[in-house]
């Protein structure tokens, strides 16, 4: 399976900004909040293309488009997604 089909099986959709620069977004509940996380490369100038890229993750209040905080990051793709996995979300 290739890195798009992985994020998709996941929720995750490609989504491009403004500037074009592109990432993985999906919608979530933050601290009671509408929320979504980004996942792009480690810059966050642009998506992950392999499973082993570096990431950064980024959780956004979805009206107002503000941080809920800081940007996590993880050593590779695969293992943001371990993580994921281990929270149960």
């Amino acid at each position: 399976m290739n890195v798009e089909e992985t994020m998709t099986a996941r929720g995750f959709r490609l989504s491009a900004g403004c500037s074009g620069e592109a990432s993985y977004t999906k919608f979530v509940q933050h601290q009671g909040k509408r929320a979504y996380v980004s996942v792009t490369n480690a810059d966050g100038k642009g998506f992950p293309t392999s499973l082993e890229d570096p990431v950064s993750v980024v959780i956004y209040e979805l009206r107002s488009g503000d941080e809920l905080g800081p940007a996590t990051g993880f050593a590779s793709l695969s293992a943001y997604l371990a993580s994921v996995d281990e929270e149960g979300e």
